[in-house]
């Protein structure tokens, strides 16, 4: 059967929920907890969802430029949690907050080119390296703070995670600003499409004479900064750095990359998928908490929406290898 027959007959409800369904989902529990919790659509609520998905999403941008080239990074645990940490020390310590933003990114940077190497140059597991120096990053965070959280106590700082520019809360408007970069970067550059490449194909990207290897060590190293970023903005909206926090944000983040993949039936990493993905997760842990659910609750409904986005990607693949049977 030829593919433009394949693409017209495949058309079905599979097609239509592979490229709708997540959106169609989104939408939906949006309707029904505005159902459940009168003070779900209120614009202050509104307002509270974005500013809580704000450094999930600055962090999951960071994973796609990883997964575009092909791998895994699992490092995030770790460093976005020391991020987070050296940033509020480096605070209590008396330096600017502009200079201790600096400080943060080129730290953690570091971490990024030891992934980069490893990985791209040693043609390491991804999966190991990464998660090796999560560990790396942990113990180097707990043994900065002594397993004590520390908080934030710089007003500037405060000022700025409390502020709001045009009606925009400050948090907001700097993770549009970033996301906006990053689509661009990754959407209608050179350089995402050559990363797009190697993550499509590491030999025919060799053959193109793409750089591979420098283009694998790029990723990590851009990703390793986004992790520094999330984690100062983590810390600015929990007025703090909690010990091994993240931790607590490396499912969510992955989460929110794998529910990407199947908004408009990308298959692939992508920028406005990250978005859909931030938010779908954010609005269940947001309406629980309004309609005084247990705590318990929120990561069952997320592990059930995870599991509802994975049979929304089989779906469709299921029917054209159908149609191509028949």
């Amino acid at each position: 059967m030829s593919e433009l027959a394949l693409s017209k007959k495949s058309k079905g409800f599979g097609w239509w929920l592979d490229r709708s369904g997540t959106i169609m989902a989104f939408v939906f529990m949006i309707v029904i907890f505005g159902i459940l919790s009168p003070y779900f659509l209120q614009p202050d609520n509104v307002v509270n969802i974005m500013i809580q998905v704000s450094p999930l999403l600055v962090t999951a941008l960071g994973i796609v430029f990883v997964n575009m080239a092909g791998e895994s990074d699992l490092s995030l645990g770790g460093v976005l949690g020391l991020g987070a940490t050296l940033y509020c020390g480096f605070l209590k310590s008396g330096m600017h907050p502009a200079a201790s933003l600096v400080a943060v990114i080129g730290i953690c940077v570091l971490f990024g080119i030891l992934n980069g190497f490893l990985v791209a140059y040693l043609r390491l597991s991804s999966f190991i390296v990464t998660t090796a120096v999560m560990f790396i990053a942990m113990g180097l965070e707990k043994s900065y703070n002594n397993g004590f959280s520390i908080w934030i106590r710089d007003d500037r700082v405060t000022a700025f995670a409390n502020g709001s520019f045009l009606g925009i809360p400050n948090l907001v408007l700097l993770a549009a600003i970033i996301y906006l970069l990053t689509h661009l970067l990754l959407h209608m550059t050179r350089f995402g499409v050559h990363t797009q490449s190697v993550g499509e194909s590491f030999e025919t990207a060799t053959l193109m004479g793409i750089a591979v290897k420098r283009l694998k060590f790029s990723s990590f190293v851009i990703a390793s900064a986004f992790y520094a970023l999330g984690g100062i903005m983590y810390a600015m909206r929990s007025s703090g750095a909690i010990i091994y926090s993240g931790q607590k944000v490396l499912l969510p983040a992955l989460a929110v990359t794998f529910v990407a993949r199947t908004v408009l039936g990308a298959k692939r990493p992508n920028t406005f998928g990250i978005i859909i993905g931030a938010l779908l997760l954010g609005v269940i842990n947001n309406a629980f908490t309004l309609m005084g659910a247990e705590f318990y609750l929120i990561p069952i409904a997320q592990g059930i929406v995870l599991v509802a986005a994975a049979a929304i990607a089989t779906i469709n693949k299921r029917d054209i290898q159908q149609e191509k049977l028949d």
